[in-house]
């Protein structure tokens, strides 16, 4: 695979600063094509809690490699036309020239796997042209079993920190 294809692949950085497992549900799409088509979605066991708790994903492709694995993706190329394609589909290795990551709906888990009241949430854009949700932080409103979330773009990079 030559250079400028790998770094076609886009880089998400999870980042887990919290006592709780972490769940995600990752999405991406092309934001400048009407309904974010090619639209992709995965999930993946929970990233644990620190000193472990990163992980790293550079792009769809062998995305079961990393620690906790991505194995499949959902890939939605148009309305009636969508597909589930395992990690190693090279048809992911051509998506990810053509996408960049939209969002993150993930919840947090207590270190047993029993799901916390308010653990659920989505950050970024959920959808094209919408705005995109940077920060999310516990209030008496919105009582999260975590302080803060974070999603940004840096160097290319996509980054989601929560703790």
């Amino acid at each position: 695979m030559s250079a400028l294809h790998m770094s076609a692949q886009k880089t998400i950085n999870i980042f887990n600063y919290t006592s709780l497992n972490l769940i995600n549900f990752l999405g991406a799409g092309d934001q400048s094509s009407p309904n974010c088509y090619p639209l992709i979605t995965g999930g993946h066991h929970p990233v644990p809690v620190p000193p472990m708790g990163a992980v790293s994903y550079n792009g769809y492709y062998n995305s079961h490699l990393q620690n906790p694995p991505i194995d499949r993706w959902d890939v939605i190329l148009s309305l009636n036309n969508g597909s589930v394609q395992p990690a190693t589909s090279p048809v992911l290795m051509a998506l990810g020239s053509a996408t960049d990551w939209m969002f993150n709906k993930f919840l947090v888990e207590d270190p047993n796997g029993t799901p916390l009241p308010y653990s659920g949430e989505t950050i970024g854009t959920s959808g094209c042209n919408l705005p995109i949700i940077t920060h999310l932080q516990k209030s008496v409103a919105r009582p999260y079993p975590f302080s803060d979330a974070f999603w940004f773009v840096s160097a290319g990079q996509t980054y989601f920190v929560i703790q």
